[in-house]
């Protein structure tokens, strides 16, 4: 939740959120015809949170620049094949930069609001597993959809928001399974709720 102080500028506005973080981590395997070939595969979706604050700038009428600095934690888990289940964790600090397309009419309570952008991760979760290992860095690219809320001079704004990634995130270090496993990458899909102070009418 979040409290935006006074005194900014009429566009400009600044808050917290809070969100509700899921994540499908996807391995592409090395194609072999060898049933007897070692294998990695990725468990159900992992859940997880997250919080942050943002700042948003009005640059037209309608369209807004928002970054934001975020913290995501949740952990993952991997099948494998003679080493049974490893759970791996993932902690990010993200820096999203999204351009947030609202409704313009101020007066109206419910404000229909589509965002685009992309994101920067890092995690900087140790890291100690013998079987694989991720880089650090991840590259996303997000769009969302939500609804702004106007209470008086609170502003409201639940909304979804998925983030594909779009950076290989395998790093090979000869780790056990390096030779079996291609391609890694972390989609996340994040329901969350942003909470401002906003004069403006």
């Amino acid at each position: 939740m979040s409290v935006a102080q006074e005194g900014f500028p009429p566009s400009f506005a600044w808050g917290f959120m809070t969100g509700f973080e899921s994540q499908t981590l996807g391995i592409e395997p090395f194609a072999t015809n060898d049933p007897e070939q070692m294998y990695a595969e990725s468990g159900r979706t992992s859940h997880g949170g997250s919080v942050g604050v943002f700042g948003r700038w009005k640059i037209w009428k309608g369209l807004s620049v928002q970054p934001a600095l975020s913290i995501a934690s949740l952990q993952s888990e991997i099948q494998f094949s003679e080493d049974g289940k490893e759970k791996f964790q993932f902690t990010d600090l993200e820096l999203p930069l999204h351009f947030v397309l609202t409704n313009p009419n101020g007066q109206f309570p419910l404000r229909g609001s589509i965002l685009l952008g992309g994101r920067l991760g890092w995690n900087f979760a140790p890291q100690n597993s013998d079987n694989l290992q991720f880089l650090r860095e991840r590259l996303g690219l997000d769009l969302g959809l939500g609804a702004e809320i106007r209470l008086k001079n609170w502003r409201v704004q639940p909304e979804f928001v998925y983030s594909h990634g779009i950076n290989n995130l395998h790093d090979v270090v000869n780790a056990k399974y390096d030779w079996v496993v291609g391609r890694m990458v972390r989609d996340k899909l994040t329901f969350r709720v942003l909470v401002w102070m906003d004069k403006r009418q």
